[in-house]
């Protein structure tokens, strides 16, 4: 914990009473750290892992928001709006958070500057990378949006699970078989591989070249 927080220099923002309630919460690939809907319990920091955020429609459809790796804050909008969660977050890979329970943060974190500033700051910047998410899913064509999920979900630029394949159509606005046919040319331009389930990348850079340099990550930061 008092690594953590050093590292983050936490200690800037936040203030006694809040550090003491700091915890540490430990999720495996694959599990929803928070769901859209839910009350809020807890402010989220990021200190460990890759983390998506996608939001569902009333319909039932999803669409991928962001792929987080760096120290982000989650849970920021609800507790300043004290409203339900807004998105779904979900771990990529073994994931680390730092947490709050919101009616800790709520007493002692609105009276100091400093954790007020920096949620705003971050809720700022949030909004600003929803925003451009939305808008880079109805600009880009499906094989950039297809070629930025690969880079996010792979498995050190190499190996993309078949549990991230599942929904992959859904999550990038798209049908199955038109993600298939485009999966499909990857595969006979040696850029990808089907192995199993799974796909494997060949050639990563080309990969990147396609995907616009993805995105979902170095674009809405």
């Amino acid at each position: 914990m008092e690594n953590y927080i050093k590292e983050f220099s936490l200690d800037r923002v936040l203030n006694d009473e809040m550090i003491q309630a700091l915890a540490v919460n430990e999720y495996s690939k694959g599990d929803l750290i928070i769901q859209q809907g839910e009350n809020p319990l807890y402010l989220f920091f990021l200190v460990r892992g890759k983390t998506k955020t996608y939001k569902t429609s009333e319909e039932g459809k999803r669409l991928i928001l962001s792929f987080r790796e760096k120290f982000d804050i989650t849970g920021d909008i609800e507790f300043v709006q004290q409203a339900p969660y807004v998105n779904t977050v979900e771990a990529i890979t073994d994931v680390k958070m730092l947490t709050i329970p919101i009616h800790i943060a709520q007493k002692y974190g609105m009276s100091h500057l400093p954790f007020v500033q920096f949620v705003l700051e971050r809720i700022t910047e949030k909004l600003y990378a929803n925003s451009n998410a939305l808008t880079f899913n109805l600009m880009y064509p499906v094989e950039v949006r297809l070629c930025s999920y690969l880079l996010s979900v792979s498995l050190d630029g190499v190996t993309v699970p078949a549990r991230e394949l599942k929904d992959a159509a859904d999550l990038i606005g798209t049908s199955k078989r038109h993600m298939n046919r485009i999966i499909v040319d990857l595969c006979k331009q040696n850029i990808v591989e089907r192995k199993d389930n799974a796909i494997k990348i060949v050639d990563y850079n080309r990969l990147v070249e396609l995907a616009k340099n993805n995105i979902y990550e170095e674009r809405i930061r």
